[in-house]
């Protein structure tokens, strides 16, 4: 079982479960430490990835209540986001727009954009992985695309935010 390939994004995933870089690498060691233990238990003819993931997942369950853990992501995102450089790039001021929305969001809203839209999972993976239904899945991640929409439309600066840089020049939009 080589766990190398599949740590960074392991590594992401925990982050977005404990918004915490130092809790992020304390909950992968700890989900490794666990599937390296239930290593018998996994089944080498599916893909790794997911398991491990249902692994972590487990772990952080296990370890944390939910309000403490988006108490501590919020507090993360506000300090990262006070103690970063102004971006010097419109996209750059723009992800880190999107990552302060995403600290924002209900975990469980977090957690399905992140398998869906950044580990590449399907619908019905990630309803594996959750222990949920395929609509459930669907359904969440609806309300967390529009729930990132709605609080990215309401952290714009005013009329800025209805303003696009096209060409080098500022065009309503």
């Amino acid at each position: 079982m080589d766990v190398i390939p599949h740590l960074e994004d392991l590594w992401r995933y925990g982050r977005v479960l404990t918004g915490n870089d130092s809790e992020a690498d304390d909950l992968v060691q700890e989900a490794l430490v666990r599937a390296l233990s239930m290593a018998h238990s996994y089944d080498s003819s599916r893909p790794l990835l997911p398991w491990l993931i249902t692994v972590v997942r487990n772990t952080f369950l296990t370890h944390a209540s939910r309000a403490h853990s988006d108490r501590q992501r919020l507090a993360s995102f506000k300090d990262m986001s006070e103690s970063a450089l102004p971006p010097s790039q419109e996209h750059s001021a723009e992800l880190s727009n999107v990552g302060l929305a995403l600290a924002r969001m209900p975990t469980d809203q977090a957690e399905i954009l992140h398998l869906v839209g950044v580990l590449g999972f399907t619908y019905s993976e990630a309803a594996e992985l959750l222990g949920v239904p395929t609509g459930t899945v669907m359904s969440r991640l609806s309300r967390a695309r529009a729930a990132l929409k709605r609080i990215m439309e309401n952290t714009d600066d005013g009329a800025s935010r209805h303003l696009k840089v096209v060409g080098g020049r500022d065009v309503a939009h």
